[in-house]
């Protein structure tokens, strides 16, 4: 067991000067300020000198003192001025410069550095970079290293005018010989790489990757076009095409991380100092957990002192909720990056997230570079985010001494450091409140100044940290990275509970300690000194390996087969480990052990169902409890939550959307406009088909325009490959002034059982293309289906409803499809009272209507499915005279909801405000019953965050005694 201490970045003490400080001031002269009552005439005449004072003003007692700068020292000059009982004030001159622009041609156009109003927007809403470019305007490190942006994209225009000058070239190859020169595994790669064409040419004439690296570095100051955030930065050009796989995602990245790692064992003589990644695109909706590589090369990268900026969706959509990457990657090398408009707010489209988006950029129809030595306007987040790179490339050109002290002696707390600056100095924006980490808006101008108000500090000791040696149970490692101003360290450290220390100076690192007890936790302290002065002391508490303890990593996986994979990474005491099982709620464990560091447990696994898992060490001489509890669901539920079903793209939902799907009666879903036009639904009320059955599926579209045409299409993936293929599809139907309208679906006679996925597509207009094809306005939404087998007993149908139209004297009938083969039906009644004879209906679909006729109250009712022409069984209905079925109510689809499903945190359950809420309860899918409440108001909000992810029943009773249950999938 380990602690590893996370020192504030900077923790620093005030200094005089440091060396390497660059002068910031006039050599030669003094600003002094007289006492309101002193005579400046009289004080100049009696002035001794050094140098000659002169007047600044008429009326006011200021003046300035030139003086020798080589003969004569300033500050002791500064010092006896300020000694003078008749000097009130005394300053160096400072030079003061017009906020500096570059003379690009077409720089007034740039409203996203400078914005006057050029689109109609208020004045400043921009990054406000003019006051950073007055300290510098990119190229080399204090240090004198040559700052390199890596930006991964499609390519770029290398003979573009605004773009040429600042290419990187990698010096250490010739071109075009086939021949790996310089060593680093890669052949002719002068400008960059090719991940797409496995070659060194990233060459291209698309625009995406074009107007972003002239974003970041187009040359400024040239007379040429428009000006990059950095005017001389160097640009490396990694083509992938926005990763045609992720194979090319890690490849890039791989590149950049190789070419700084080269740069450092080379001592700058191959390779590249690369500071920052740009990633103007990503995968729409995607999970963390399914791309845990791609994930890690961020902390890789940060630790060679990379610091990584990626763009979020372009769509409206929570990126929490919804997903999406590189943004909900958690690292603290990466900024998740959002758009702002000329008006200085987030347009719709464009994805937020309170943790995972970081802040947001001005970045709409910005004028950069384009393809073919061309300029055009570019926007959206792939826009924002090389705002935002660029801005980090900047500050890493500072003239701040301080700052390249600590690029020397630790480049990944230096890129903690940069982050910490962008992200502390945004403009708060209301836009992004609660959206965004920060809440605010990138400005580049305080985050320079920032940066040099640091410039006379000190950094403490970073990365502070102490380890277990590897197979040691009485060794711990101890390591530190210190600036060069750091004139100090002293290193301590006593067992907890101890009161004497046992000092070790300014040890060499790293320090391995020995002979220390086993699974001992121990206290370290470490100080230093800055200039004599000293600094806030780190602590930190660490523990000797050795302890007999449940692995921090036990976790449990469903696989094929029927079978899970429980894994975990041994630990110094473990000889043996002990994984038990059971199905959850039942009694019996069953246990498998295991030497090594996993188990596979297959054998009785039933197929879709909750298992518990619990983990035991055992030691020489000691064992732990059975503890780590996981509950896992195993596979074998079908394809809807187990396949990868394609997402759709970005998609315009603002006038045109599904307002409602009625899967034949068996399932109502009211939903309204999604949040990224995409409405996942696979967490509702799974319907239950079965082969032969034909289902009409009623669909409801949205709009704005009530005399819109809307096309809608249905997909069901029968074969459960996890594709939806053409001949799966339902044929377009056409909606005409919002009216509803119906898909019959048959299930067929082979189609796989369990669950499956159904897809619906709406699109204003028309519809072409497959189930993913972008489409202009319109919305998707994907259901689960449960195919089960063929009904060999020609069921009744259920769910018989009943209304009548006094002004059309006709009685409205609908029920829920039968399990039956077909979509026929009979319908009979007769007179409650005196009634011999049926009048008998044949019906095709699941609604008719009577007309002449109330039959609410004084008509026998029966229903049948029809096969093959011959009724089944019929199901007998009776009905007050309100048309209310008097068997045991219950409650409807449309009385009550729960949302969101699937549900993350928190489940909230809402009914119609005629009902009052007497009893929640939620039972896993076994029959547990996990909760069970009691409230008192008709919308209730339970917190759910701590249910293992599975399928849940949410059952909800009224105070009137309806009942429903719906289902409930937790993730």
């Amino acid at each position: 067991m380990f602690k590893h201490f996370l020192t504030p970045l900077l923790l620093f003490c005030c200094l005089a000067s440091l060396s390497a400080q660059r002068i910031d001031h006039v050599p030669g002269q003094l600003i002094v300020q007289l006492g309101a009552d002193v005579d400046a005439r009289k004080w100049m005449k009696d002035y001794p000198g050094p140098g000659t004072p002169r007047r600044l003003g008429r009326t006011t007692p200021i003046l300035v003192i030139d003086f020798d700068h080589d003969a004569v020292g300033e500050k002791n000059l500064l010092r006896e001025l300020y000694a003078d009982s008749k000097v009130r004030l005394v300053q160096y001159n400072h030079p003061v410069t017009f906020r500096r622009q570059p003379n690009d041609l077409r720089y007034d156009d740039q409203w996203s550095f400078n914005n006057t109003g050029q689109l109609n927007g208020p004045l400043g809403a921009d990054i406000n970079v003019e006051p950073a470019w007055d300290v510098t305007t990119g190229g080399v490190t204090e240090n004198g290293d040559t700052i390199v942006v890596a930006v991964i994209d499609d390519g770029a225009d290398l003979d573009h005018e605004d773009l040429v000058a600042n290419l990187w070239r990698n010096r250490a190859e010739i071109p075009d010989n086939g021949i790996d020169d310089d060593g680093n595994g890669y052949v002719d790669d002068i400008f960059g790489f090719d991940t797409a064409n496995n070659d060194g040419n990233p060459e291209t004439n698309s625009n995406h990757g074009t107007p972003v690296a002239g974003i970041i570095g187009a040359r400024g100051n040239n007379g040429l076009g428009v000006a990059g955030i950095n005017w001389e930065t160097k640009l490396m050009i990694i083509r992938n095409d926005f990763f045609a796989s992720e194979v090319e995602v890690i490849q890039a990245y791989s590149y950049v991380l190789d070419q700084r790692r080269l740069y450092k064992t080379s001592n700058g003589t191959k390779g590249a100092y690369v500071v920052v990644t740009n990633a103007s695109w990503g995968r729409n909706y995607g999970d963390p957990a399914d791309s845990p590589i791609w994930c890690s090369l961020y902390d890789e990268l940060g630790e060679a002192g990379i610091l990584n900026t990626g763009a979020v969706a372009n769509l409206e959509i929570d990126v929490e909720r919804d997903g999406d990457l590189p943004t909900r990657c958690t690292s603290d090398y990466l900024i998740g990056v959002t758009s702002l408009n000329t008006n200085g707010q987030k347009p719709t489209g464009r994805g937020f997230g309170a943790t995972s988006v970081d802040l947001g950029a001005h970045a709409e129809q910005v004028l950069t570079t384009e393809s073919g030595n061309g300029y055009g306007r570019f926007g959206g987040t792939s826009s924002a985010t090389p705002h935002v790179a660029g801005a980090a490339a900047l500050l890493y050109a500072a003239p701040c001494a301080a700052f390249a002290e600590l690029l020397e002696a630790d480049p990944a707390a230096a890129a903690l450091y940069v982050r910490q600056i962008l992200l502390e100095t945004t403009a708060a924006n209301s836009s992004l409140a609660g959206r965004t980490s920060t809440g605010g808006q990138l400005d580049v101008g305080a985050a320079m100044a920032r940066l040099m108000s640091d410039c006379d500090a000190c950094f403490a000791p970073t990365g502070f940290s102490v380890t277990p040696q590897a197979g040691s149970a009485t060794a711990l490692e101890v390591n530190y990275n210190a600036i060069a101003s750091i004139d100090a360290t002293e290193l301590r450290y006593r067992e907890v509970g101890a009161s004497d220390w046992i000092d070790l100076g300014s040890p060499a690192l790293p320090l391995q300690i020995d002979d220390l007890g086993t699974c001992v936790a121990y206290e370290f302290e470490l100080r230093a000194s800055c200039g004599g002065t000293d600094l806030p002391v780190q602590t930190l508490t660490a523990s000797t390996d050795g302890c007999c303890v449940i692995p921090a990593d036990f976790s449990v996986a469903a696989g094929n087969n029927l079978t899970f994979r429980a894994t975990w990474t041994p630990n110094l005491a473990g000889e043996f480990y002990r994984v038990r099982y059971r199905q959850a709620g039942t009694e019996n464990w069953l246990t498998r052990s295991s030497r090594n560091d996993n188990v596979i447990i297959a054998g009785g696994i039933l197929p879709c169902t909750a298992y518990e898992f619990e983990f035991r060490t055992d030691c020489d001489t000691a064992r732990t409890e059975f503890g780590a509890g996981l509950t896992v669901l195993s596979l074998g539920c079908g394809a809807c939550l187990e396949e990868s079903y394609c997402r759709p793209n970005a998609i315009d939902n603002a006038a045109d959307w599904i307002e409602a799907v009625n899967l034949a009666n068996l399932e109502i879903v009211v939903s309204g406009a999604q949040q990224g036009a995409y409405g996942d639904f696979t967490g509702a009320d799974e319907v239950t088909w079965h082969r032969g059955g034909t289902y009409p599926v009623t669909l409801t579209p949205g709009t704005t325009d009530p005399r819109a045409q809307e096309v809608f299409r249905v997909y069901v993936d029968w074969n459960q490959d996890g594709i939806f293929s053409g001949s799966e599809a339902s044929d377009n139907v056409t909606s005409n002034g919002g009216e509803a309208v119906i898909v019959d679906l048959t299930v067929p006679d082979d189609a796989e059982l369990l669950s499956t996925r159904m897809r619906v597509l709406m699109s204003f207009l028309r519809l072409q293309g497959t189930a993913c094809s972008n489409i202009q306005a319109g919305e998707y939404e994907d259901y689960c289906i449960t195919v089960a087998p063929a009904d060999s007993d020609c069921s009744a149908p259920k769910g018989l409803e009943l209304a009548y139209d006094l002004v059309e004297d006709v009685t409205l009938l609908s029920w829920k499809a039968s399990s039956a083969a077909g979509n026929d039906y009979q319908l009979r009644y007769r007179p409650t009272f005196g009634g011999v004879n049926w009048t008998t209906l044949d019906i095709t679909g699941i609604e008719t209507t009577v007309e002449g006729l109330d039959l609410c109250g004084s008509y026998d009712i029966e229903l049948a499915s029809l096969c093959d022409g011959t009724a089944g069984d019929f199901r007998a209905f009776t009905f007050a005279n309100n048309c209310t079925d008097t068997e045991e109510p219950g409650l409807g689809d449309g009385d009550w909801s729960v949302f969101p499903n699937p549900a993350y945190d928190r489940v909230n359950l809402r009914t119609v405000t005629s009902l009052r809420s007497d009893r929640v309860r939620i039972y896993g899918v076994s029959g547990r019953l996990f909760v069970d409440r009691r409230p008192s108001v008709s919308d209730i909000s339970l917190d759910v965050s701590q249910l293992p992810a599975g399928l849940y029943l949410v059952e909800l009773t009224t105070a009137d005694g309806r009942r429903g249950v719906k289902k409930l999938l937790k993730r």
